[in-house]
């Protein structure tokens, strides 16, 4: 079904979001009147034919449909004031309304969306001013909207800027679609809480397009998301909040980053789809992939956080700096971007592990990037780094260790860096040349067996390959299209490139020159002992 968009091209804005304060305590409801302006909100009651909705029982979030209290909207009647929990069946259209929700703190109110359009000039479409919890719920087969237009123009205190907007938590479900769309602000905010359990919901906004302050959970469910800045964000600098996607699919486009938090992402099942103007997902503390399928089509960076673990899932990156970057701090805190920094730092609580799981990178900077510790104990990883010089395959700032699953990272010959002396199961660091997009690497040990194969999607010169049954002693075969060289394992770390941090010619932060190179060295000529070589980046 072709969508129609409020604008014509919402992700012109670049305006950010800035919450001034927080939703407080349940008020006396007030006649809300614009500032500065002869505009005002009307609020009346429901249509004249409706139930009298100051006496509503309080029945719950679980009520079902026949239970509910039926409110027809129209433009006569005007906006639906709500001060009662209960569940309320809503239908009908306003064209410039507004549904609030001024209940008692702890009231549980419910409203199910059977055909519902709402648009609200100046102001959000869905307003819960006062209430424990708000749960829009879709009936199955009902199309509903939700849009906000114009400027937002402040009625309390509690600056309203999304189209939906609750001082409490937010729980989206049903078996029908929400189709949602605000072209100033933000498309759904809860000061709270927010969660999508199922149905199906479309965001267009100019600004973020889902955030919950404290935590915002998708367990199932279908959610498209295309924002002017961020897409679903959780946190800010008054909470800490997380993100949790544990099923469902979710589709975001943004401006910024497609999944931001200020302390932590987890994905734990469903199937996402990111495409960003910076990062793919940012967590300023942890982010964690454990199941479920993640794909970043376009970002600077695929992923970023001070602490990156990948246990499981499926996980498909394109970014044109680094794929994985763990670094410690806020969004930018690397000081990798336009504004610099001291590229050459390493960050002892900033680590990238990799335990479970498929990963496969292509980034033009940095394939994996740890400012720490760097550590692949299982899984699969499969990188097409860079092209060209300044970045590496991989590249960590304090420590290289593999002691399980396959790597296989390609790239350019100038930063190329291997696993370092910590590792317990072999690596081959070898220059191969140079090597088309699409000339498969392999190595097969000296009975003709392929034990790890990939195909690069970029040109390559340099080839990091580790998988078990690399051991020391023995012999394996190297091929990259008509390059192929067989070499001996003397010990379990071959050819090593630049090594623990080193500057140029250093071996593991030596001096100049290094000396002869080992195991053949690595890409470039001879390297200084363990670690010799060109210089890295931390």
């Amino acid at each position: 079904m072709k969508r129609v968009r409020i604008l014509p091209l919402l992700l012109s804005f670049f305006l950010s979001a800035n919450f001034l304060s927080a939703c407080g305590s349940n008020k006396p409801a007030e006649a809300p009147v614009s500032s500065g302006s002869d505009v005002s909100l009307p609020i009346v009651s429901a249509a004249p034919d409706a139930p009298d909705l100051s006496a509503a029982v309080q029945s719950g979030s679980d009520s079902s449909e026949e239970d509910a209290i039926p409110i027809t909207l129209t433009d006569e009647s005007g906006s639906v004031t709500i001060t009662q929990a209960g569940t309320y069946l809503l239908s009908g259209s306003l064209t410039d309304g507004q549904i609030l929700i001024d209940a008692q703190e702890d009231a549980k109110v419910k409203l199910l969306l059977n055909g519902v359009s709402v648009t609200r000039q100046s102001h959000a479409a869905i307003y819960a001013r006062s209430a424990d919890m708000l749960t829009l719920s879709t009936v199955s087969g009902s199309v509903n909207l939700l849009a906000s237009v114009g400027d937002f123009v402040q009625v309390d205190d509690k600056n309203v800027d999304a189209a939906v907007f609750a001082c409490c938590d937010l729980t989206l479900n049903g078996e029908g679609t929400l189709n949602l769309s605000c072209d100033t602000g933000h498309g759904i905010v809860s000061k709270d809480d927010l969660k999508l359990k199922d149905g199906t919901a479309n965001i267009i906004s100019a600004k973020k397009g889902m955030e919950g302050k404290d935590s915002l959970i998708v367990e199932g469910g279908t959610l498209s998301v295309e924002a002017g800045t961020k897409g679903l964000v959780s946190g800010n600098d008054e909470a800490a909040g997380s993100i949790l996607i544990s099923g469902g699919s979710v589709s975001v486009l943004s401006r910024d980053d497609a999944l931001h938090s200020s302390s932590a992402v987890t994905v734990e099942g469903g199937t996402l789809l990111l495409s960003s103007g910076d990062d793919g997902v940012h967590a300023d503390e942890t982010l964690t992939v454990s199941g479920g399928s993640l794909t970043v089509s376009q970002s600077y960076e695929g992923l970023e956080a001070q602490v990156i673990q990948i246990r499981g899932g499926s996980i498909y990156l394109l970014a044109s700096d680094d794929g994985l970057n763990a670094a410690g701090g806020n969004d930018g805190s690397n000081g990798y971007g336009p504004f610099g920094g001291d590229p050459f730092r390493g960050d002892s609580s900033a680590s990238l592990t990799v335990s479970g799981g498929l990963l496969v990178v292509n980034a033009e900077g940095d394939g994996l990037d740890s400012n720490g510790r760097l550590e692949i104990s299982g899984g699969q990883v499969y990188v097409s780094g860079p092209t060209r010089g300044g970045n590496g395959a991989l590249d960590y700032g304090n420590e290289g260790v593999i002691t399980g699953g396959i790597v296989i990272a390609v790239g350019s010959a100038d930063m190329a860096e291997n696993f370092g002396p910590s590792s317990t199961q072999g690596s081959i660091l070898l220059s191969v040349g140079n090597q088309a997009a699409g000339s498969a690497v392999s190595i097969a040990d000296e009975s003709g067996t392929v034990l790890a194969s990939f195909t690069p999607e970029k040109s390559y010169q340099s080839v990091v390959i580790s998988c078990p049954g690399l051991e020391a002693g023995k012999s394996f075969t190297v091929t990259a299209d008509s390059f192929s060289q067989t070499l001996t394992l003397d010990s379990l770390i071959y050819g090593s490139g630049m090594g623990m941090g080193g500057f140029p010619g250093h071996g593991m932060g030596g001096f100049p020159g290094g000396g002869p190179g080992s195991q053949g060295g690595g890409p470039g000529g001879n390297t200084g002992g363990q670690g010799g070589g060109p210089g890295r980046r931390p």
